[in-house]
């Protein structure tokens, strides 16, 4: 995702949910700074009056049918798909803005060590008001839990072994925020418009493992801090209160079944994202027997500039046919039969498997050409296919992983189309900002976006094409690929990347790392990069 405007963060994210218990609990108030900081339990009652979230109405998303339990747990005869597999029933009143969901996550224990507890990430409920938990059950039992911001753990009454799966069964309604000024409006992909209802990270999953730890983040304004492994997913989706013109933006196999309800199937995902809206348009461009695209715009995307009709969605269908076809040969095919990018009603864009969304002032404010940033924050979303949908990273920890790498994709991406615009691009993106900081920042440390900004997008940048110049083309695109080859469906960290330099190569780069990077030396990512894939096959007892 690109933030391109400063955020006015407010002195604490708006909490949610807090309790350890199968039963409702009272609801508590505390102070944090100058803000009220409603905690209610995910297992709360609902509250009494009609417009209240409450998620106590079962019939609205029945339980998809749980797995037949095999005479073993422990026999998973399905070891090449991924750890996590998810199916759910959504059931969405388009009106109200009101979703209700039943979903059943099967979870694999794919380390050494039994688990004792599992731990569900659950981006919703970050929100004040917007996930409220009904039913959680492991195998059939109703299971005890503490749900904290976006962390549910949940202590197993019997470890979970190597090579043993469970199912964990949950009910819960959501109701997303209007998308508003402020930090609303940048996570917009969670939220709605008068035009619009976007679903982005609203189904919870397992949390990632890293290294035996489950490895999720506590959000704040600046920046993004989710760490995924990746799932499949099964939706069945059924919409309501809604006109005969609702369109449905989708990643994956989508099949409608008629009367606003569809399945969706999407396979080795990070997440699932998509946007509901009775105005969206849809233009497709089948790029070849394999690959389709799909843009997804509003009537203002066809604009009238100078006396000329601009559609942006066509454009954005050429420049996106083009900067899959340019990337694939970089770094290795997008391997996807489709590709859907979405007008979104909030500023910039957001990416997603299979899907991204493009802020809507980029199509009302094209005026043509490419020295724009609806060209630009297009193919930048694009890019995170590979960087971020393909080898994933820590969002939070390790920002640069796929930000820098999205971000320089726009300018090879530039040099390869417009080659006359390498030096606006350079200008534009980055010297205006007379960026500052060190690329190997997480995004904790920045009391600005404009500043995180700077040091992970634009900084990082200027090491990458620095790491270039470095060690010579053939060895840089070698390296890209690899390190995509290396971390495809896995989560990488700085030394899986740098660990793709043979030795001889290293030494070329020790300036530019040393002016970027804090860890910089050969000891931090060369050496201590030889144990890091031997420590993540082999994790510490997990708890």
């Amino acid at each position: 995702m690109f933030r391109l405007l400063a955020l006015c963060i407010a002195s604490a994210v708006a909490l949610a949910a807090c309790s350890l218990s199968k039963a409702p609990a009272a609801v508590a108030t505390i102070q944090t700074g100058a803000q009220q900081v409603r905690l209610q339990p995910g297992a709360a009652a609902a509250a009494s009056t009609p417009s209240a979230l409450a998620a106590n109405a079962p019939d609205k998303a029945p339980m998809p049918k749980a797995t037949d339990a095999p005479p073993s747990r422990c026999d998973d005869n399905e070891g090449g798909r991924p750890a996590r597999r998810i199916r759910a029933n959504v059931r969405v009143d388009y009106q109200a803005k009101i979703v209700d969901v039943a979903e059943i996550i099967r979870f694999s224990n794919r380390e050494a060590a039994p688990l004792h507890a599992i731990v569900m990430d659950v981006q919703t409920n970050q929100w004040e008001d917007s996930f409220a938990l009904s039913q959680l059950t492991v195998n059939g039992q109703p299971a005890d839990y503490e749900l904290r911001l976006n962390r549910l753990a949940i202590p197993l009454d019997a470890p979970l072994d190597a090579g043993c799966w469970l199912e964990i069964e949950m009910k819960f309604r959501l109701q997303p925020a209007a998308i508003r000024d402020g930090l609303r409006s940048y996570r917009g992909f969670f939220g709605y418009s008068p035009r619009q209802l976007n679903l982005g990270h609203f189904l919870p999953s397992v949390a990632a493992r890293v290294a035996g730890d489950w490895r999720i983040h506590e959000p704040i304004g600046i920046g993004e801090q989710v760490v995924y492994d990746v799932a499949d997913w099964q939706v069945k989706l059924s919409v309501t209160g809604a006109a005969e013109t609702l369109a449905l933006a989708a990643p994956g196999t989508v099949t409608a079944l008629g009367g606003g309800n569809w399945e969706i199937e999407l396979r080795n995902s990070r997440d699932f994202a998509l946007s509901l809206s009775e105005e969206l348009r849809r233009h497709e461009l089948q790029i070849s027997d394999d690959l389709a695209v799909e843009v997804y715009t509003f009537a203002d995307a066809r604009i009238n500039a100078n006396g000329l009709q601009l559609d942006g969605a066509e454009h954005v269908l050429t420049e996106t046919e083009k900067a899959l076809a340019h990337f694939g040969g970089l770094f290795g095919a997008y391997e996807r039969e489709r590709f859907v990018i979405v007008q979104g009603d909030f500023p910039d864009g957001m990416e997603f498997t299979g899907l991204v969304f493009v802020g809507g002032a980029w199509f009302t404010h094209f005026a043509g050409g490419h020295q724009n940033y609806l060209t630009l924050i297009s193919v930048h979303e694009i890019a995170h296919q590979w960087w971020y949908a393909t080898v994933g990273s820590d969002s939070a920890l390790n920002p640069w992983l796929d930000e820098a790498l999205a971000t320089y994709c726009e300018y090879l991406y530039i040099e390869q189309f417009y080659p006359a615009y390498r030096n606006w691009w350079w200008s534009f993106r980055v010297a205006n900002f007379f960026p500052q900081g060190m690329v190997d920042s997480n995004v904790y440390e920045f009391a600005t976006a404009r500043e995180y900004i700077n040091a992970i997008y634009l900084r990082g940048v200027q090491m990458l094409h620095n790491l270039r110049v470095d060690v010579g083309d053939a060895v840089f695109f070698k390296l890209l690929r690899d390190y995509l080859a290396a971390g495809a469906g896995q989560i990488a960290d700085p030394t899986m990347f740098w660990r793709q330099l043979q030795p001889d190569q290293r030494p070329l780069t020790m300036t530019t790392r040393g002016e970027y990077l804090r860890a910089s030396d050969d000891q931090s990512l060369f050496a201590n990069a030889e144990n890091a894939a031997a420590e993540q096959a082999a994790p510490e007892e997990s708890s």
